[in-house]
C-alpha cells in the first residue's frame, strides 16, 4: 500500500472513530491542544516560545515521560503528578461529598492549585467551572494514554504564560506524528474492598512527506471507595475515657449531631447538669438506640445530649469515575513555507458520589414518638428519603487550529485560534424538600409512603466555562553572537472567558435540606503582549529575558518580567549553573468575584463557644458548622516574586545530577477565609465577628469567602535529582530519583493576626518529599520498582510525632514481540494505609492515598 493511501486510510479511520466516540458520548465533536512550533532539529522548551536546537534554559525543568509513568504504575495524569516531589502538600482528588467531586488537580509547592498553570501542548485550556471558573484545570479531562511526556517548570513563568503560573507550570504534551496501531487494556483489583479499575485504549496514525495524523480513543473506570471499607474512615464511637457517656466529636468518628437532636423547649439556660434535662439545650428524644444508623445518646460539649447518626456507614469517601476521551492531532504542509495544524480533544468524565441521607434542621414531624419533650424544632437525619447519590457529568471540548510558517531564513511565525468549552452537570437525588415537609405538616399527610414521597427532591447544578482565544507570534533570529544565534519572540493574544454556575431554583431559594447556593455568572476578556529574548553571549554564558503585559477587563492590568542566566566554567561544559528571577500574578477566579453563595458543613473548632460554656479552651474539639461561602467583587490580583539558582552536573555519560534552590514570595494573596478563620476572629474579638451568628453560645451560621490578604508569605525549598542508566552482564538498569527539602513554609499562626510561623516539618507540612524508580530489562524481560516518600512530621499543638510514609509499586513483564507485551503489577505493594493519628483517623486525605494495594495486569499490542 502506498504511503499516501495509508495516510488517507488513517484520516478516514480517525474521523470515523471520532464520530462514533461523539455519538457514544452523546456530545460534540472536536477538541484540544497542541502547537509546539517544531522544526526538523529545533524544539520548544516549556517556559519559552522560542524554538531552539538545544533544550537548555535557566529554569529548572522536570520531565516525566510515558515510559516513566509505566514504570511507576500510574493510571492517570493526576496520579503521575500526585507523587511528584514538587506536589508538596498533596492535591485534590475525586472527593465524594465535594461540589467538585469529579475533579483532580496538581498543587506545585503546596501554595494552591490555582497557582499552578496547567497547559496542554504548551497552550492554555479552559479551567474547570466546578473549581471557580478560573485557570484551574481538571486533570481527569486529559487523555492519559495520549500523553507523550509531562514537563514541570519548578519556577514562576507569568512572563511567558500570564496568570496562574505563580509556583510553576505543568505542560502535558500529547503524542503526535505516530504511525501504526496500538491497543492497550488494563484490569486491576483492590485488596481492601471489592472495587476494581479497568481501561482500554487505542492509538493509531500515519504520515507521509507532507503531513501526519494521530488519533486516539480511551475508556477507563474506577469504582468508588466507601468510608465503611476502611477502618480509619468507618464510623466508630465509644466511652473511651470511662466517664459513662460518649463525648460527641471527641470519642466519635463518622458520627454527626444531625441524627435526631431536639431543641429543648424546657431549657433554662443554667450550666449543664447531666442529671437535670432542663439544663440541656439539646435533647436526644426517646428511644435513641443503635438501629438504622442512629447511635447514642452522646454529650455535646456541655450543651446537652443528642442522638447521633453514623453517616460513615454509607457515605463514599472517594468518588468513582468513568472516562471516555478521544483526541486527534493533524499537521499538513500547504506549501514549502506554510504548515497547517489542527488538534482536538473531546473528554467525558462521569463521577459517582454517595452521601448519607440528607442532614438538615427543620420542624418536628407531628406525632413522632421520639419527640417526648414537646419540641418543635431540631437537627435531623431524614433517613426515610434514602441516600443522597450525586452523579456529575463533565464534558470538555477543546479545539486548536492554526498555521505556522517562515517569512525568511530568520523570521518565522505562527497564528492559531482556540475554542475550549467545559460543561459540568451535577444531579443529586434524594435530598430533602422543605416545601414538601411544610406541605405534609400543613395538610396533615398521614400516609407514610406519600409523606416520604413529598419529602424527596432532586438538585441540579449546571456549571460551564468557555474560552475563546486568538494568538499571533513571531520569532526573529536576530544576529550571531559568540555562543550562537540571538533569538527573540514577540506575541499578541486576546481571549475571552465566560463562566456560569446555575443552581436549581429550590436550592437557590434555600428550600432543599443538605444543599444551598445561588446562581452566578461572570465574564472577562484579556489582551496580552509578550516579548522574549535569548542571548548566547559566549559559548559558556547564555542570558534569557521575557516580559508580558496583561490587561484584564474586570480588575486591571499586570506586568510580569523575568530574567535568567545559564553558564558553565570554560572547559567544564558538563557542569552548568543557572539562575532566574521573575515576577508573576494570579487573577481572581470568576467565582471569587461573582460566584454563588454555597453551603458547606465545614469542620472547625469554636474556641469562643468553649470559653462561654466552661471558661477555658482546653481540649476544645472540632465539629461541623453550617458555613455559607460567598464571593467578593472587590478582589484584586495577587502578585508574586520568584528566585531560583542551581547547578546541573553530567558526571558520567548519560548520568545527570542537579540541585536547585527555589524561593517564592506572594503578596496580596487571594485567600479563602474558612469557618475556622472566622471562628478565630470571633475568639480574638470575644464574639465581635459579624460573620459568626449564634443562638446563645451555639453557632448557627458562619459566613466565609474570599479576600486579599495583607501579609506577605514566603516559601523556599531545595530540589535534588539524579538520573542515569548503565548496562551489565545481567541486563540494563535505569535509575531516576527526585527529592525536595522544604526549608520554610510561612503560615499565619491565627487568621487575622498577621503573625507568621514556619510550618515546615509540622503535620500537613512535611519537610521532605521524594520519589524514585529502578527499571531493569534484559532481552524480552523487564521489571520495575518505584518508591514514593513523604517525610516525618510533628504536631504543632502537642508533643505527638508522626512517622514518615512510603509506598512501593512493582511490576514485571514480558515482550512477546508480535503477540504483544504483558505486565503484571502491584501498586502499594505493602498495602500501606494513609498516615493515621493516635485515634486511628486519617490525618490528610489529599496527601496520603487511601486506595490500598491494587494488583493489575496490563496488555499492549502494536501493529
Amino acid at each position: 500500500m502506498a504511503i499516501n493511501s495509508k495516510l488517507n486510510t488513517a484520516v478516514r479511520l480517525a474521523l470515523g472513530l471520532s464520530a462514533g466516540a461523539v455519538a457514544f458520548n452523546a456530545n460534540y465533536a472536536f477538541a484540544q491542544d497542541e502547537d509546539q512550533a517544531e522544526a526538523v532539529e529545533e524544539v520548544v522548551v516549556t517556559g519559552s516560545r522560542i524554538k531552539r536546537s538545544t533544550n537548555t534554559q535557566s529554569s529548572e525543568i522536570i520531565t516525566i515521560s510515558a515510559a516513566d509513568m509505566e514504570i511507576t504504575g500510574d493510571q492517570s495524569v493526576a496520579e503521575a503528578l500526585r507523587s511528584s516531589n514538587l506536589n508538596a502538600l498533596g492535591s485534590f482528588r475525586e472527593s465524594s461529598g465535594s461540589s467538585a467531586q469529579s475533579n483532580a488537580t496538581v498543587d506545585l509547592r503546596g501554595v494552591g492549585a490555582a497557582r499552578t498553570l496547567v497547559l496542554i501542548n504548551g497552550r492554555r485550556t479552559v479551567g474547570s467551572p466546578s473549581l471557580g471558573g478560573g485557570g484551574t484545570v481538571n486533570l481527569n479531562m486529559i487523555p492519559f494514554s495520549a500523553v507523550e511526556r509531562i514537563e514541570l517548570i519548578a519556577d514562576g513563568a507569568s512572563a511567558v504564560y500570564g496568570s496562574d503560573a505563580v509556583a510553576g507550570v505543568v505542560n502535558v504534551i500529547l503524542k503526535k506524528g505516530y504511525e501504526g496501531l496500538t491497543i492497550t487494556a488494563r484490569y486491576g483489583d483492590r485488596s481492601q474492598d471489592e472495587g476494581n479499575i479497568s481501561g482500554v485504549s487505542l492509538l493509531t496514525g500515519a504520515s507521509n512527506d507532507r503531513g501526519s495524523v494521530t488519533f486516539g480513543l480511551e475508556y477507563d473506570q474506577r469504582d468508588p471507595i466507601f468510608d465503611a471499607d476502611r477502618d480509619y474512615t468507618a464510623a466508630r464511637y465509644g466511652d473511651y475515657n470511662g466517664d459513662g457517656i460518649i463525648q460527641g466529636y471527641e470519642e466519635t468518628v463518622g458520627v454527626s449531631i444531625y441524627g435526631y437532636t431536639l431543641i429543648n423547649p424546657a431549657y433554662n439556660g443554667n450550666p449543664y447538669d447531666p442529671n437535670d434535662t432542663d439544663t440541656w439545650y439539646y435533647h436526644p428524644g426517646a428511644n435513641c438506640t443503635e438501629s438504622g444508623g442512629f447511635a447514642g445518646p452522646m454529650e455535646y460539649f456541655g450543651f446537652g445530649q443528642y442522638c447521633g447518626y453514623q453517616f460513615a456507614l454509607v457515605s463514599a469517601n472517594r468518588a468513582g469515575i468513568k472516562r471516555l476521551n478521544t483526541w486527534v492531532s493533524a499537521e499538513y504542509e500547504l506549501t514549502d513555507n506554510i504548515d497547517m495544524f489542527v488538534d482536538a480533544v473531546i473528554s467525558n468524565n462521569e463521577s459517582f458520589g454517595r452521601y448519607a441521607p440528607p442532614a438538615a434542621p427543620g420542624p418536628v414531624i407531628p406525632g413522632d414518638p421520639r419527640n417526648n419533650i414537646g419540641a418543635t424544632y431540631g437537627y435531623f437525619r431524614w433517613t426515610d428519603i434514602g441516600f443522597r447519590d450525586n452523579v456529575v457529568d463533565d464534558r470538555l471540548v477543546d479545539i486548536n487550529a492554526g498555521f505556522r510558517g517562515e517569512l525568511s531564513d530568520n523570521l518565522s511565525w505562527e497564528a492559531y485560534a482556540t475554542f475550549s468549552e467545559y460543561k459540568s452537570a451535577s444531579v443529586g437525588q434524594y435530598y430533602l424538600s422543605y416545601a414538601g415537609l411544610a406541605y405534609n405538616v400543613a395538610y396533615g399527610v398521614s400516609d407514610f409512603d406519600q409523606f416520604v414521597a413529598n419529602l424527596k427532591t432532586t438538585t441540579l447544578n449546571d456549571d460551564r466555562s468557555q474560552l475563546a482565544k486568538g494568538f499571533l507570534g513571531l520569532q526573529w533570529d536576530m544576529f550571531e553572537m559568540a555562543g550562537g544565534t540571538a533569538s527573540s519572540y514577540f506575541a499578541a493574544e486576546y481571549f475571552e472567558v465566560d463562566y456560569a454556575a446555575l443552581v436549581d431554583a429550590q436550592s437557590e431559594a434555600g428550600l432543599v435540606g443538605g444543599s444551598a447556593g445561588n446562581s452566578a455568572e461572570g465574564y472577562r476578556d484579556v489582551t496580552a503582549f509578550a516579548a522574549e529574548v535569548i542571548l548566547p553571549v559566549t559559548d559558556w554564558l547564555e542570558i534569557d529575558a521575557a516580559v508580558r503585559y496583561d490587561d484584564y477587563s474586570d480588575f486591571g492590568s499586570a506586568t510580569s518580567p523575568k530574567i535568567g542566566a545559564l553558564a558553565h566554567i570554560p572547559g567544564f561544559s558538563e557542569l552548568k549553573f543557572k539562575a532566574t528571577w521573575g515576577k508573576g500574578f494570579r487573577a481572581p477566579d470568576l467565582s471569587d468575584l461573582y460566584g454563588a453563595t454555597s453551603f458547606s458543613a465545614e469542620g472547625a473548632t469554636d474556641y469562643w463557644g468553649c470559653q462561654l460554656a466552661n471558661g477555658n479552651t482546653n481540649n476544645c474539639p472540632s465539629q461541623q458548622f453550617s458555613t455559607y461561602i460567598g464571593s467578593n467583587p472587590n478582589l484584586d490580583a495577587e502578585t508574586s516574586e520568584t528566585f531560583s539558582v542551581g547547578a546541573e552536573w553530567e558526571f558520567i555519560d548519560s548520568w545527570v545530577a542537579s540541585v536547585n534552590y527555589f524561593n517564592l514570595k506572594i503578596t496580596d494573596s487571594i485567600e479563602y477565609t474558612s469557618a475556622q478563620d472566622q471562628l478565630d476572629v470571633d475568639f480574638q474579638t470575644q464574639g465581635g465577628n459579624p460573620n459568626v451568628q449564634r443562638n446563645g453560645n451555639i453557632v448557627a451560621r458562619i459566613d466565609a469567602g474570599y479576600q486579599n490578604g495583607v501579609t506577605e508569605f514566603t516559601r523556599d525549598a531545595m530540589d535534588f535529582s539524579l538520573r542515569g542508566m548503565f548496562d551489565t552482564g545481567v541486563g540494563s538498569f535505569a535509575v531516576s530519583a527526585n527529592a525536595t527539602y522544604y526549608i520554610s513554609y510561612d503560615v499565619e499562626e491565627s487568621y487575622g493576626t498577621g503573625d507568621l510561623v514556619d510550618a515546615a516539618g509540622t503535620l500537613g507540612f512535611p519537610e521532605w518529599r521524594a520519589n524514585a524508580y529502578v527499571n531493569w530489562s534484559m532481552n524480552n524481560i523487564f521489571a520495575n520498582l518505584a518508591w514514593d516518600y513523604i517525610g516525618e512530621s510533628e504536631s504543632n499543638v502537642s508533643d505527638a510525632q508522626y512517622d514518615d510514609w512510603m509506598v512501593w509499586n512493582a511490576s514485571v513483564g514480558y515482550d512477546f514481540n508480535d503477540f504483544g507485551t504483558v505486565t503484571l503489577g502491584v501498586n502499594n505493594l505493602l498495602d500501606e494505609d494513609p498516615l493515621l493519628d493516635d485515634f486511628g483517623t486519617q490525618v490528610d486525605e489529599y496527601m496520603y492515598d487511601n486506595t490500598g494495594r491494587v494488583i493489575y495486569v496490563n496488555y499492549r499490542i502494536e501493529f
